[in-house]
C-alpha cells in the first residue's frame, strides 16, 4: 500500500486515524509513506499514534512540507511509532524486496545525486521511493523496477491541474519508463483547503507478480 501527501496539520489526527484504518482493512504486506505525511510544526507523537496500530511493516520518506518544519523531530517521532525512516539509503525486505528511499529536494537531479552512492542488490525488486516525480529516466537507469511518487495532488482543485502539469508533466498514474514502471499518486489528503475537485484522494495498492521470463533471476515485474 501507498499513501502520500496526507498532510496532517492542514488535516487533522482524526483523518489519519481514518486512512490508517482504511490500510489495515486491505492487509497489505508492506506500507510505503511517500512524503508530506506532515505540514505543521509540533505535531506529536500522540497526534500520530494511530501509525503504531498499522498491521504491516511501514517505510516513511520525507517530502517537501517536513523540511519545512521541525524534520529531524519529525523522523524521531515516527521512528518511536516504529516506522522505517529511509533517507538517502535503502533496506532489504524480506526476501525479494529492495526498498530504496531519497530526500526530497526542490533541485531537479536530486535521484541522480544520491542514487550512485546505493548499490542495487542483485536478485531483488528495487522499488524506489521519492517524493517528486523527478529523475525517473536516473533511476530506471540504476536499476530500480519501480518508483513511487506523490507531491502533485493531480492539481487538486481544477484548473490548477493545467499549472501543475507545466511543472511536472507525469502527473498521475503510470508511465513506463524503460524498464521501470513509475506511478504517481494523487495524494491520500489534500493540502490547504478541504477540498478537490476534478482529482481524488488515494490509498494506492500495488500489485507484485513474479514474472516468468525476467530481466533478472530472482527478480519479477510489478503489475
Amino acid at each position: 500500500a501507498q499513501i502520500s501527501d496526507v498532510h496532517i496539520g492542514s488535516r487533522q489526527p482524526g483523518f489519519l486515524n481514518r486512512v490508517v484504518s482504511k490500510v489495515n482493512a486491505e492487509a497489505p504486506d508492506h506500507i510505503l509513506i511517500t512524503g508530506d505525511l506532515i505540514d505543521f510544526r509540533g505535531i506529536s507523537e500522540s497526534d500520530l499514534s494511530s501509525l503504531g496500530t498499522l498491521q504491516a511493516p511501514a517505510t516513511f520518506i520525507i517530502g517537501n512540507h517536513e523540511r519545512y518544519v521541525d524534520l529531524e523531530d519529525i523522523c524521531q517521532r515516527l521512528r518511536n511509532l516504529n516506522i522505517r525512516v529511509l533517507r538517502n539509503d535503502s533496506v532489504m525486505v524480506g526476501e525479494g524486496l529492495q526498498i530504496i528511499g531519497i530526500d526530497d529536494d526542490d533541485a531537479r537531479n536530486q535521484v541522480a545525486k544520491h542514487i550512485p552512492a546505493i548499490k542495487p542488490a542483485p536478485e531483488r525488486y528495487r522499488i524506489l521511493l521519492y517524493h517528486r516525480p523527478d529523475g525517473a529516466e536516473d533511476a530506471a537507469a540504476w536499476g530500480a523496477d519501480l518508483m513511487l511518487c506523490g507531491h502533485t495532488h493531480n492539481g487538486q482543485i481544477l484548473p490548477f491541474n493545467l499549472l501543475v502539469r507545466r511543472i511536472f508533466p507525469r502527473i498521475l498514474g503510470h508511465y513506463q519508463i524503460d524498464n521501470m514502471i513509475l506511478y504517481v499518486s494523487p495524494g491520500t489528503g489534500t493540502w490547504g483547503p478541504v477540498l478537490r475537485l476534478g482529482s481524488r484522494c488515494e490509498i494506492s495498492m500495488i500489485c507484485l507478480q513474479r514474472s516468468i521470463t525476467s530481466t533478472r533471476q530472482g527478480a519479477g515485474r510489478g503489475q
